[in-house]
Parts: structure tokens; C-alpha cells; sequence
């Protein structure tokens, strides 16, 4: 059995690390349960920066030491650098921030909604550091983060280094966790607290004007009951029986399906692979794609008139397939 890469094993602590941040959160009973999450998706987003930056670097571990440059006897900075160690002699690395920096020098896109994103994250866990704990209001938003970071994570993880989560459930249950609204006026916070929920809310509204819809500061979590019997629930499938049961679905929730034109696929898909073209390639996957419902929907100046003027809209799950045949920018 071959040995492991310095990237392969970084990535791999990568991956066990944000494994452990969604199981933490994920547990019925944990009190400490954002601060965790932050501190724990933090440390599997730097193991994951690391691993690259050492990829890059032909798995040199050196581009990730700390260097000095010690005091001559004359006083003055030796010209000579030395790594930096801490108390107990070992090496010490570059932080996030620094190795960030390092790989965009080196070609590779960091796009600035995980940037915010992070910073969000360092936010919460540097205040949870300093004795802050979060309250419900805070907890909201750490779960709103906390979902975007994940995906941010699952998607960069494939672009930068092929890492494949596919055989896990990778999701934040907000279930029992985030109380309503209404329970949440009643409640102190602190000033310390607030300030913190301030910060982080500039930074969500903030992410509300990012171009990139690969990637995110923050995602809404909704989540609503409704009452219902199991013995009655009927399960919702696209069929062309004559005999199913009808659903009407509005013109309004189609379009949040179904939001983009061709251009609009068009200019993703251009912003998105390295060796994309709107060529016959292109065209010829996009119209065979185009046969499944859940890619395209057809609207109708007349819907009582097929023959009539109309116009495709496509769903952005629609870029999942063009990824099999196109390379992710790095």
C-alpha cells in the first residue's frame, strides 16, 4: 500500500474535521454547540487551504512553515531565515488568512463569498474564545453560516482537490434548535452578544450582491409544520399519466425552479470551466439535457397555444451535468 501524500493526508484531517463540526452540531443535546461548529469547520477549512497550498508546491511542507529572521550579535536582522517554532520545538505553519493569500499568488480563485464567509466564522469563534456564548438570535445565524460553509466547502473540496463527499448526508437540522421568532423577542442579550449578531448581519446583507451563486456568505434556513396524516401523504412525482393526480404549481414557484434564460446559463457556465465555448459542443449537451423536466421548463407567451411565441428557463442543477464534461476554473 502506497503512502499517502502531504497534501492527501492534510486533506484527509480536512475531511474528518468537517465530518466532526456537522456531527457536533448535529446533536440533540450539546450546549456548546455553535461555538464548537465554528471552531471545528474553521480547522477542516484550513487543513483544506493547506492541503492545496502544499499541492501547488509539489507537497513541499516548507511553503506552509513560519519563517524568522533572527537578531546578529550586533543587534541587526540576520540575513540567514530560520522557521519559527513554538513553546514545545515544533515548526509552526501559516494561519488561514496567510495561505489564502499564498494560493490566489499562485493562480487559484478564491472567490470573495467564502472569503466573507470565513470571516463570519472566525467572527464567532474568536468571540466564543473570549467567553462569549450564543444565544438564540446568534445560533440563527450560525446555522445560516454554518450551511453556506458547508456547501462552500463540499464544492471548492471537488474543484481544488477532488475530494468526493458523495457517500455522506452533509446537512445542518435545524430541527429543535432555533426557537420561533416569536420566543426569541423576550429574551436578554448581552451587549458583547449583540455586537457580535451586528457584525455578522452587515456581512450577510452584504452577500446579498454577489454575483457568484456557487458560493455563499449565508443561506436562509426556513424551515415550517404542516398538519398531515402519513396514512394520507401522497408522494409527488412528474408523470404523463392521464389518470395521476393533478398538482398546481404557480407561475411564481416555476420561476424559482426554473430562474435562468440561456444567457443566463450561458454566462455561468462561461464564469464557471476553463475550456468552456458556446460552441456545438455546448449546444448539443444543453439540447439533450433540455428532454428532462427537471433541467428546462418551456413558458408560453399563450399557454393555450404551443405553437406561439416562447421562451426556455433553465434550473441551476442543470451545471452539475455540464461539470462531467467541462473542467472547474481552480
Amino acid at each position: 500500500m502506497s503512502r499517502l501524500t502531504r497534501s492527501a493526508r492534510l486533506l484527509q484531517n480536512a475531511e474528518a474535521a468537517i465530518l466532526s463540526a456537522i456531527e457536533i452540531y448535529n446533536k440533540p443535546v450539546f450546549s456548546y454547540r455553535e461555538e464548537t461548529f465554528a471552531i471545528l469547520a474553521l480547522n477542516a477549512w484550513e487543513l483544506l487551504v493547506k492541503a492545496k497550498l502544499v499541492s501547488i508546491n509539489g507537497n513541499d511542507p516548507r511553503c506552509l512553515y513560519v519563517y524568522t529572521y533572527p537578531k546578529t550579535k550586533s543587534g541587526k536582522a540576520s540575513l540567514k531565515r530560520q522557521v519559527k517554532r513554538n513553546r514545545s520545538g515544533n515548526i509552526m505553519t501559516l494561519g488561514l488568512e496567510f495561505c489564502l493569500s499564498e494560493i490566489e499568488k499562485n493562480g487559484v480563485v478564491v472567490p470573495s463569498a467564502v472569503r466573507k464567509n470565513l470571516e463570519a466564522l472566525v467572527e464567532i469563534r474568536d468571540n466564543a474564545i473570549h467567553y462569549i456564548n450564543a444565544g438564540p438570535q446568534l445560533a440563527k445565524q450560525v446555522l445560516e453560516i454554518g450551511t453556506a460553509s458547508l456547501r462552500n466547502f463540499i464544492e471548492l473540496g471537488k474543484v481544488w482537490m477532488k475530494l468526493d463527499l458523495s457517500d455522506y448526508n452533509l446537512f445542518l437540522m435545524p430541527i429543535g434548535f432555533i426557537p420561533s421568532t416569536s420566543s426569541m423577542s423576550g429574551l436578554t442579550v448581552s451587549s458583547d452578544e449583540r455586537n457580535v449578531v451586528k457584525y455578522l448581519a452587515t456581512l450577510m446583507k452584504d452577500s446579498s450582491d454577489e454575483p457568484n451563486q456557487d458560493f455563499h456568505v449565508s443561506l436562509d434556513v426556513n424551515v415550517t409544520f404542516k398538519r398531515t396524516s402519513t396514512a394520507d401523504a401522497t408522494a409527488v412525482i412528474i408523470s404523463n399519466d392521464p389518470g395521476a393526480l393533478p398538482i398546481t404549481i404557480s407561475e411564481e414557484d416555476m420561476r424559482q425552479r426554473y430562474p435562468w434564460g440561456y444567457e443566463d446559463l450561458t454566462n455561468c457556465l462561461t464564469a464557471r470551466y476553463s475550456d468552456f465555448k458556446a460552441n456545438a459542443k455546448y449546444h448539443q449537451i444543453r439540447k439533450k439535457l433540455m428532454a428532462e423536466p427537471q433541467f428546462k421548463r418551456t413558458r408560453y407567451l399563450d399557454p393555450g397555444n404551443p405553437k406561439g411565441a416562447k421562451k426556455d428557463f433553465y434550473s441551476p442543477n442543470i451545471v452539475a451535468q455540464f461539470d462531467k464534461a467541462y473542467a472547474v476554473k481552480a
